[in-house]
């Protein structure tokens, strides 16, 4: 065997729930054996059962057995409660062996409980003991395990507070941000409106004096004035997408797909766009407004990216599976040439510069559903024959599931 060579470790020793559970079963079989050695008795009947010392009275063994009953059950659903969760969770505990540790405790205690109620009608006596000597052992191997444990627990005490901290000053933070942002946004729009202004008072004042260079001059300062107008506001919305509440609940697609056609029916109505979709349609768990946000940029893309003289067409289609509803927007519009697909939502990306627009708009789509815990993704087939957007949201809970 080579150096780098390595056997590979069984799934028991890797398990720590395995391991304790192996190492707690050979100390029951150690400790069985040495009794038999020493030929100490084990289930040896000793005395009178405590049913006499109850008088045989049935209302007083009825309150003993339901009390030690109730305790060791208790006591076992704790330790099974504990060993499961450092079995799904043990990478992410920090000294989930102190919880097993603890576990073995409980459940130790609960066996004390349960022979309570064996004692009343057999006298193992003798193994009534030797459970009692298994709880003690337990209890003090927890009681001193814990001792050194105390710093590293006080120390994740303090670095949640910390981590807590810096959670309520990154909040103060971007809410500072946010209007930062609003006050900049003001800012900078005063100045545009000014610009336009200006425009609008030479046309009209001067209008008949104004060479026809002049007034292409002004267009085009005001369709530039335009254009930052949009960029502004397509960054506040960006911003305020990552920092946005969400709400998020069961949302009909139907509802929101008829919701997004009338907020563009002004530009459908100017491109003759067609928008098709099924009539009944899955729900969704999303945020109603971000899911609004989303359709209404890829379907006015759609709209507006196409070829001089095509007509829009958006077809939207929806599968559900898994839990998981996918829903397909495929157009005939302009496509996206596959050299650009790989950074087609990144921010100020434009892809077709002869038609109005900032670059932010599939950059916001992006962050919507990344804030919504979905994907999304774009299939284009060759240029001039249209792109297909698809984005995958959970599914919405069925009614009445919790």
């Amino acid at each position: 065997m080579t150096p780098s060579s390595s056997v590979s470790t069984a799934p028991w020793i890797a398990n720590p729930m395995l391991r304790w559970g192996a190492a707690i079963c050979a100390a029951v079989a150690a400790g069985l054996l040495l009794f038999r050695l020493l030929d100490i008795p084990v289930l040896g009947h000793i005395g009178m059962p405590h049913e006499f010392c109850y008088v045989r009275d049935p209302k007083l063994i009825s309150l003993h057995v339901a009390s030690d009953l109730l305790i060791g059950l208790a006591y076992v659903s704790i330790s099974a409660t504990l060993g499961y969760l450092v079995y799904r969770a043990s990478q992410d505990i920090p000294f989930h062996w102190v919880l097993l540790a603890f576990g073995l405790f409980i459940v130790s205690c609960g066996m004390t409980h349960f022979m309570e109620v064996w004692v009343i009608w057999e006298p193992v006596y003798w193994l009534s003991g030797y459970v009692k000597v298994v709880t003690a052992a337990a209890s003090v191997a927890t009681a001193i395990a814990l001792f050194p444990v105390l710093p590293k627990i006080f120390r994740l005490v303090e670095s949640a507070r910390e981590s807590e901290r810096r959670r309520v000053e990154i909040e103060q933070l971007n809410q500072e941000l946010e209007r930062f942002n609003y006050s900049v946004a003001h800012d900078l729009r005063a100045p545009l409106r000014g610009i336009t202004g200006f425009g609008d008072v030479l046309r009209e004042d001067f209008g008949d004096q104004i060479p026809p260079a002049a007034k292409a001059y002004i267009e085009r300062m005001q369709n530039s004035v335009a254009r930052m107008d949009a960029l502004i506001t397509d960054l506040l919305k960006y911003s305020t997408i990552g920092r946005r509440q969400l709400q998020l609940k069961p949302v009909a697609l139907e509802g929101v797909l008829l919701a997004t056609r009338a907020v563009l029916e002004p530009e459908a109505q100017a491109h003759n766009a067609e928008l098709i979709f099924p009539e009944k349609l899955p729900a969704v768990l999303a945020d109603e407004t971000l899911l609004l946000v989303v359709l209404q940029n890829l379907i006015g893309n759609a709209m507006k990216f196409v070829a001089p003289g095509v007509r829009p067409r958006i077809e939207i289609a929806c599968a559900t599976q898994a839990g998981v509803v996918t829903v397909t927007i495929t157009d005939n519009g302009l496509g996206i040439a596959p050299e650009y697909r790989a950074k087609v939502f990144q921010i100020f990306e434009r892809f077709h510069p002869e038609f109005p627009g900032t670059g932010m708009g599939l950059a916001i789509v992006h962050r919507a559903i990344e804030r919504l815990g979905g994907k999304i993704g774009v299939r284009s087939a060759p240029m001039g024959t249209g792109s297909q957007f698809w984005l995958e949201l959970p599914a919405a809970p069925a009614r009445g599931a919790s």
